[in-house]
């Protein structure tokens, strides 16, 4: 399988981004959030206007290509000394082919040298919901380990509880 990562650009991108988010969340989260929770979450942080507001603070988001077809977005966000993984999001016809582990190795890669500018970022961190046993598992097997726990008041009565895992830099 031929794995691309593109940079969302384009307003039909943020579109499809936009699209996918909406497959895989209500998808993936309909057992761990209530569907209210599900929809307030998409359009606080993935609807079209929400995912322009975060690219114009800086956040990047990508297409995850397999066979140039949309199997997955991620989005990351440049801190001081770590890269924050804020989004990795597989299309469930996709899971468990090594995508996440491709995206990563991608991350790895983009920050790793030195000449693109990053050499002081050293990790990447992400958040991942504490009953969400499936990401956490992938995510120990590709070398993160927990940091602390954090429980956040998003809004609308929800409250995420959370995971910060992290794990170095791969530098090849």
């Amino acid at each position: 399988m031929r794995f691309d990562v593109m940079p969302v650009a384009t307003e039909k991108q943020i579109i499809e981004v936009e699209e996918a988010a909406n497959h895989v969340w209500h998808n993936y989260y309909k057992g761990i959030f209530s569907s209210e929770q599900i929809d307030y979450m998409l359009h606080k942080y993935q609807s079209r206007e929400a995912l322009k507001n975060q690219m114009a603070k800086g956040y990047i988001y990508y297409m995850l290509l397999a066979d140039n077809k949309l199997a997955g977005y991620m989005c990351i966000l440049p801190q001081s000394d770590y890269v924050y993984l804020a989004r990795l999001y597989i299309k469930a016809e996709y899971r468990r082919q090594g995508l996440a582990r491709k995206t990563l190795a991608h991350i790895d890669a983009m920050f790793a040298k030195s000449e693109l500018g990053f050499s002081y970022i050293k990790k990447i961190r992400l958040r991942v919901e504490r009953q969400n046993s499936f990401a956490i598992n992938v995510y120990e097997h590709l070398g993160f380990y927990k940091v602390k726990s954090e429980d956040t008041n998003i809004g609308g009565g929800f409250v995420c509880q959370e995971y910060i895992m992290e794990r170095k830099i791969k530098k090849n």
